[in-house]
């Protein structure tokens, strides 16, 4: 392997020159706000915890929503706090900002109306609107009501049995209906399982022939609540060319009682008795024009470094990372749909690693004993909307990615109790589980070492083959809610894990160990509303969340895995399995639920525009 050589005298040259100068002058007029409260030089590390992340999560940043005035001002402050630190800026122009493009929302456009039998036209926003994942197009057909719009063969359970929906348009109740018994697939309210997604009710209604779907809301909203589903923070386009709306149950309940039917009567009996009452809706028809488009925006990645201190090793540098967007009003993302809105404040997902991130940064500038290897520092956007910083840092690295020796990423570690800390990826190579708990003791923490990767932008690295830690205090009940806010964490305990984190910084930069990366298990994501049930055979793929493509793109496969056996690599997109074409993730999700450890399937994949079609068995998860 020929050395990689970066020349880093010119960030030397220009921090001691005129330039870094005029850097930190452009900087100061430039990013014109600061928190309120500003901590003296003596203040404590507490202190300056609590001053950071209370104006990282205040209202004036109103929930760092990507693209918006107050995500902004994050990463001007974020910015200024780098160029304070001594940190050389390696983004766009020589600025420690590295742009990159972000769908923000869909927009309306003409031709948009709905049209009951030919003559009830509906008015746009008031009585209808369409679903913001909607394709768009032109359909008319005969109206259906299919209950909930739900397939749960393997429960019994389908409300579109003794239903022809072919070429018509059905009507669907929002949500699923409340579980009977500990055996039901379906989720108590407010937490829902993957049947009540939109997108899975499209995709249902597509595979059983459906032209188009309708859907309507029968609970009544928290204030200030729209029973009108917003268009804004709609991230992903539609993939199963489903034309989809939303109708008031006033204008619905219209259409049944017309028919001598109430909606509302409907609902009730299958929610008490937990069965299908799906019905045609004699001589009604919908036409239906639906045009979506697009709102591209920006957002930016805040990147400085610190340059190793060791000839040799210098070239070779360790990423610190976390995200510092967040939800803004909720109208993406919200646990609870009641609270859109509302700012969604985001203290623990992500200001409290945002802060940490900081705080390790300026240890580690003004130590005395500088790191052997190059640092850097990167504070993603975008995370919440699909790693999408992350990801782009690793697909445009300010340095060669095969420099990079192991990421550390930090997202939500503001909520430490009884001093234990789970530490996700120790594994992913065999020299980090030792550096790891050393650390932990010295700062007085207990790790728990998790088996899995999880789920944040360290994964954007571990799909590069690059060794990867997550720092994490847990989960708990103000996750993605605007309760989650600033006095809620434990500061003490962000002082003590950044110690962690730059102490384990400083071993990795230092260690002459090799960082051989090991791939680890790949499970379901931890939410607090999933468990273990329900996810069928495994396979091992790791689908990639960047661009929608019809299909589902792996950004992997899990070594040892059957995704792995039989040749599935990074780059191939699935787009059929065991005879069923696949559209996006909840179709692969969906069939692999319905498979049995020790099933043969057929795999066909698009390979640089080929297709292949492969066989393997797939096993159970563990």
């Amino acid at each position: 392997m020929i050395p990689i050589k970066i020349n880093f005298s010119r960030f030397y040259k220009r921090s001691a020159g005129t330039a870094a100068l005029a850097l930190s002058l452009m900087l100061a007029l430039a990013f014109c706000t600061w928190p309120s409260e500003i901590p003296s030089l003596s203040s404590s590390a507490a202190d300056i915890f609590r001053s950071q992340v209370r104006y990282l999560a205040s209202d004036e940043l109103t929930g760092r929503g990507v693209d918006t005035p107050g995500i902004k001002l994050a990463r001007d402050y974020i910015a200024r706090e780098f160029s304070e630190y001594g940190l050389l800026p390696v983004g766009d122009n020589g600025t420690y900002l590295q742009a990159f493009g972000v769908t923000t929302g869909v927009a309306v456009k003409q031709p948009s109306s709905l049209v009951v039998n030919d003559g009830e036209s509906l008015a746009l926003d008031s009585d209808w609107t369409p679903l913001g994942i909607s394709a768009s197009g032109h359909v008319d057909g005969e109206l259906l009501f299919a209950g909930y719009g739900i397939t749960a063969k393997e429960y019994g359970y389908d409300d579109y049995a003794g239903i022809d929906a072919k070429g018509k348009i059905v009507l669907v109740l929002r949500y699923e209906p409340p579980p009977k018994d500990e055996k039901s697939p379906f989720q108590k309210w407010p937490r829902y399982s993957s049947f009540a997604t939109l997108r899975s009710k499209m995709n249902n209604a597509r595979d059983h022939g459906a032209a188009g779907l309708i859907l309507v809301d029968l609970q009544q909203p928290k204030a200030p609540a729209r029973e009108l589903i917003s268009l804004r923070g709609i991230f992903s386009r539609n993939d199963n060319n489903v034309i989809a709306a939303q109708v008031k149950r006033e204008r619905v309940e219209q259409w049944f009682n017309a028919q001598g039917v109430s909606l509302s009567t409907l609902k009730e009996k299958i929610d008490r008795d937990e069965k299908p009452d799906s019905l045609a809706l004699r001589d009604m028809t919908v036409t239906l024009s639906v045009t979506l488009e697009p709102i591209r925006g920006w957002a930016e990645n805040v990147i400085g470094i610190l340059p190793g201190s060791d000839p040799a090793l210098r070239s070779e540098n360790i990423v610190i990372g976390a995200h510092y967007d967040h939800l803004g009003f909720g109208y993406y993302g919200t646990r609870d749909s009641s609270t859109e809105g509302q700012i969604h404040h985001g203290a623990d997902d992500n200001a409290s690693g945002t802060a940490v991130l900081l705080r390790v940064a300026r240890r580690l500038a003004q130590s005395n004993s500088k790191p052997r290897r190059t640092l850097v520092f990167a504070a993603f956007s975008g995370e919440e909307v699909g790693l999408l910083g992350s990801r782009y840092y690793v697909e445009h690295p300010p340095f060669p990615l095969s420099t990079t020796r192991a990421m550390l990423n930090l997202d939500m570690v503001g909520r430490l109790r009884d001093n234990r800390l789970t530490v996700f990826g120790a594994r992913s190579a065999p020299a980090l589980s030792g550096i790891v708990n050393e650390a932990a003791r010295g700062a007085g923490l207990e790790i728990k070492e998790s088996d899995s990767v999880g789920r944040s932008d360290h994964m954007s690295f571990y799909n590069k083959k690059i060794p990867a830690l997550h720092f994490f205090t847990g989960s708990h009940p103000d996750y993605h809610r605007p309760t989650d806010t600033w006095d809620k964490l434990n500061t003490e305990g962000m002082v003590q894990i950044s110690g962690l984190v730059a102490t384990v910084a400083q071993k990795i930069a230092g260690t002459q160990d090799p960082m051989n990366f090991v791939s680890l298990p790949s499970r379901p994501p931890a939410e607090p509303d999933e468990s273990s049930r329900g996810y069928g055979a495994y396979l091992g793929s790791i689908p990639d969340f960047g661009e929608t493509v019809d299909g589902v793109r792996l950004a992997g496969v899990t070594e040892g895995s059957p995704a792995a056996l039989v040749g599935l690599r990074e780059g191939d997109i699935i787009i059929s399995f065991a005879g069923s074409k696949i559209h996006n993730l909840e179709d692969l999700v969906k069939l692999l639920r319905a498979k049995k450890p020790g099933d043969e399937v057929e795999i066909v994949v698009l390979r640089t525009g080929v297709a292949l079609i492969l066989r393997t068995t797939l096993r159970a998860r563990g």
